[in-house]
């Protein structure tokens, strides 16, 4: 059971007449306190930092809850930060009573992240926006302005009939709470071990993980990952739909999505790799296929590794809800480095990109 089901959930959604208003409208809302802050929001630190016609920036912490057991992030760190807005740029410039949905999100990494990388920063543009259909792009920065990645979105604007515009929208009063947000609170002891890693297949660490003789890493106890299971090119975890992990439209973040299929591909890629070789993931892919609503049923995602070379591998997964229907499809490619380990793969200063890092002796 994960402490998702005993604590209740922070954070609420935007006033439906604020669908009166247009796009750029809508963004500036919560920088004047018109809206409350989404759950993910305390889940994980994400925040807007600026709106604009030609541009969109949030940022979140570089959390130590985001850590694997080995000490260090997913790629798939960077889908939390970028969806919101990428999503956000392209309805900027729309009018009143449209919103977008996130059709796919595209994601070429650049660099590994970790604690020392302070935040994560994506500025997001659109790139062409039309009745339909729009496009945008964002670069993803660390704290330390090193660029980490880049990503793309398509969205469809969907038209509702927009409410009547009140007279005023009334303040929202931000919370208070007894305890530190979710991302703020100290790790539970052992919750990263990287050296384990350094003495231990990743096989056997799953098996250590599943007996319980060693903690989750954070981030499956910070998203309530369970239930897993891998080997042989394979890899599956399960998540729960809670609203903890749903934006501002209700419905569970898009991102969140693009992070539980990235951790499973990097876990399947993982389960082929030798004792003396890493992975460093170098793409990532997702398909949206149907909203997912905060329900608190159970979300599979199963990954597979479809070729293993000798440098390079690529992955595809899918996610599906409890009732059988797949809710988003995804595909990853990976270097594999050897002679590398992963306590010596994580470098605070000049980092290698995945691609600088296969290259080295």
């Amino acid at each position: 059971m994960s402490w998702m089901d005993d604590e209740p959930v922070r954070g609420g959604y935007p006033d439906p007449a604020l669908l009166s208003l247009s796009g750029l409208d809508r963004m500036r809302a919560g920088a004047r306190g018109l809206m409350p802050a989404p759950p993910i929001h305390h889940l994980f630190g994400l925040t807007p930092v600026s709106a604009g016609p030609a541009s969109v920036t949030f940022a979140m912490p570089a959390s130590p809850w985001l850590q694997s057991a080995a000490g260090v992030f997913f790629a798939g760190t960077s889908a939390l930060v970028a969806d919101a807005p990428l999503g956000s740029a392209v309805m900027v410039p729309l009018g009143p009573g449209k919103i977008v949905v996130t059709s796919d999100l595209s994601l070429n990494y650049l660099r590994p992240v970790n604690t020392d990388s302070v935040r994560l920063m994506a500025r997001a543009r659109p790139i062409d926006v039309g009745n339909r259909v729009g496009l945008s792009e964002a670069l993803i920065e660390d704290g330390h302005g090193r660029l980490v990645a880049h990503a793309t979105t398509r969205c469809f604007v969907i038209s509702l009939d927009p409410p009547p515009q009140p007279d005023e929208f009334p303040q929202v009063e931000p919370p208070t709470f007894d305890t530190p947000d979710p991302h703020e609170r100290p790790l539970p002891p052992g919750s990263v071990a990287a050296e384990a890693w350094d003495s231990h297949t990743f096989g056997e660490i799953l098996e250590m993980q599943i007996r319980g003789e060693i903690p989750p890493a954070p981030f499956a106890r910070l998203f309530g990952m369970e239930d897993v299971s891998g080997a042989d090119g394979r890899f599956g975890c399960s998540m729960r739909a809670t609203p903890w992990l749903t934006s501002p439209a209700a419905t569970i973040y898009g991102g969140i999505l693009a992070y539980f299929a990235d951790s499973s591909l990097t876990g399947a890629f993982s389960s082929v790799l030798e004792g003396d070789e890493i992975v460093a993931p170098l793409d990532l892919k997702v398909q949206y296929l149907r909203p997912v609503p905060p329900d608190g049923k159970l979300l599979r995602c199963e990954a597979e590794v479809v070729h293993r070379g000798r440098s390079f591998g690529a992955a595809r997964a899918a996610i599906t809800n409890e009732a059988g229907k797949t809710v988003a499809l995804a595909s990853s490619s990976a270097t594999i480095i050897k002679g590398r380990s992963w306590s010596s793969f994580v470098v605070v200063d000049e980092t290698p990109s995945p691609a600088e890092a296969s290259r080295e002796p």
